[in-house]
């Protein structure tokens, strides 16, 4: 397991995990199984899912960052730095939300760190 957040939305409360595999799991915290599983379909080194907007962001070591909503679409693929013109992003380590804006801190293995809001990024 990568990551495991509580999420708040729209009345629900669940819980959304994360593995290496690929696997994201939300699971509502009456029940003892998940209640639904989205396959990222590629490895995963980091996770973050938003605590109040349906949406959460799965980092990977081939260098990419996808933002999805709670149903499995694809928002939004991050694999360059905006301000940074032409530099791809490192293997991604880490990722974390904004408690209540949909801002995204990435962090790298090559040590740099960055900041993401909605269809745009912004290198910090």
């Amino acid at each position: 397991i990568v990551d495991v957040s509580f999420t708040t939305y729209g009345g629900r409360h669940e819980v959304v995990s994360g593995c290496v595999a690929g696997n994201i799991k939300f699971w509502d915290l009456r029940y003892s199984s998940s209640v639904r599983t989205i396959d990222h379909k590629m490895q995963m080194t980091a996770l973050a899912a938003h605590s109040n907007v349906p949406m959460f962001a799965t980092g990977s070591p081939a260098q990419f960052i996808k933002i999805m909503s709670h149903d499995g679409s694809t928002q939004q693929v991050i694999r360059y730095h905006d301000r940074l013109p032409g530099q791809r992003i490192g293997p991604v380590s880490c990722l974390c939300f904004h408690p209540q804006l949909p801002f995204l801190a990435a962090g790298f293995a090559d040590e740099n760190v960055s900041l993401y809001a909605p269809k745009e990024s912004r290198a910090v």
